[in-house]
């Protein structure tokens, strides 16, 4: 993989902590001050994302699968707060900072028809 593309995955990391401790200060290192966010919840820029991130406060979620290419890192995600759910996120890095962000977040069913869950890996 290339230098790049771990280096895109390390940036998405530390927002991933910041997640977990509820550090809305460290956006301003890793988002770009006039990120685009395509969440329905928030509106864009680096304020309106801090604002909302000190609203929710901490966010557990556990990072399952990281896959980043060409500037665009997605995380396949069991998020624990603040609603349970299964989550796919995809950022796009330009210059060192997260400047576009997509979400899909979907409730946890208590049974799959295929009797799999969110999370697991089979092959």
């Amino acid at each position: 993989m290339s230098d790049q593309n771990e280096g895109n995955k390390a940036i998405v990391r530390r927002l991933y902590a910041a997640f977990r401790t509820g550090d809305a200060a460290a956006l301003d290192g890793l988002l770009a001050k006039d990120v685009i966010n395509h969440n329905p919840q928030t509106t864009n820029g680096l304020d309106a994302s801090k604002s909302l991130f000190a609203q929710i406060g901490s966010i557990d979620a556990s990072v399952h699968r990281m896959i980043a290419e060409d500037g665009l890192v997605a995380v396949h995600a069991h998020y624990k707060t603040p609603a349970e759910g299964a989550g796919m996120d995809f950022f796009k890095i330009r210059d060192g900072k997260i400047v576009e962000h997509w979400d899909v977040v979907q409730d946890l069913p208590e049974h799959t028809a295929s009797g799999q869950d969110m999370f697991s890996e089979l092959s």
